[in-house]
């Protein structure tokens, strides 16, 4: 039989146990998150990357450029807000395929390989993951094109940044390529990228035309240059 003593200082140690989780609060669910994998030895500019997209927007990309395109094969990182719009439609491409439960790899053969793509959704009670080369589901298709499209737009931003150490006289060149892919639809979520487009619009080191197609991109993207100051030099 336990002692008297031994028993208080169980019950002590119960209720301080109770008392530190009351402080705390009940622990919070884990907030629904979509998962975008990629990989493919030949995928240029990337041969692998990773996204994770939180319901709030907060978003983690993690890639590895293909030495071949870019000369880097380094990985690289980047922490940016996706846009509501987007991360409300994804949410909902997520919801309209049951959550990535089940198989969605096309059955057509001899279809051209692309990389091997992988959705996930994780969430307080439902978890899902599908892995394919080509899908013919609009709502994975859909989700598979947003993830491209935001990669390209990442890619443009460390080539902008190498344009804007190195060789600044090419980067008009450079921004007509992403004004381009832009109006064909083939870049998403400039506003992650806004710090270079800025640094480039304000500098007034930078060819005329350079500033004002970083400009453009920034008005796009939502990010108004700033009103330049009395005696500051105009572009």
């Amino acid at each position: 039989m336990p002692s008297y003593r031994t028993l208080l200082a169980v019950l002590h140690l119960s209720c301080l146990a109770v008392c530190t989780q009351a402080q705390q609060g009940p622990l919070p669910a884990q907030e629904p998150t979509i998962v975008f994998k990629f990989n493919w030895a030949q995928g240029q500019p990337w041969v692998d990357y990773i996204f994770t997209v939180k319901a709030s927007g907060a978003t983690h990309f993690s890639g590895t450029g293909n030495p071949a395109d870019n000369g880097d094969g380094d990985s690289f990182q980047q922490d940016f807000g996706m846009s509501s719009a987007n991360v409300e439609k994804a949410f909902e491409w997520a919801k309209a395929t049951d959550y990535f439960q089940g198989g969605f790899e096309t059955k057509q053969k001899n279809v051209a390989r692309t990389g091997t793509k992988t959705l996930e959704y994780h969430g307080p009670a439902i978890n899902g993951s599908t892995t394919y080369n080509y899908s013919p589901n609009p709502n994975i298709q859909q989700l598979t094109r947003l993830f491209q499209s935001i990669a390209v737009t990442l890619e443009y931003g460390r080539k902008l940044a190498y344009q804007y150490r190195f060789d600044k006289l090419g980067m008009d060149a450079r921004l007509r390529e992403l004004i381009d892919l832009k109006n064909n639809g083939q870049v998403e979520e400039l506003q992650a990228i806004e710090p270079i487009l800025r640094k480039i619009a304000e500098d007034d080191g930078m060819m005329h035309v350079a500033r004002l197609e970083a400009k453009q991109l920034l008005k796009s993207a939502g990010q108004e240059t700033p009103t330049p100051k009395p005696g500051s030099s105009q572009p």
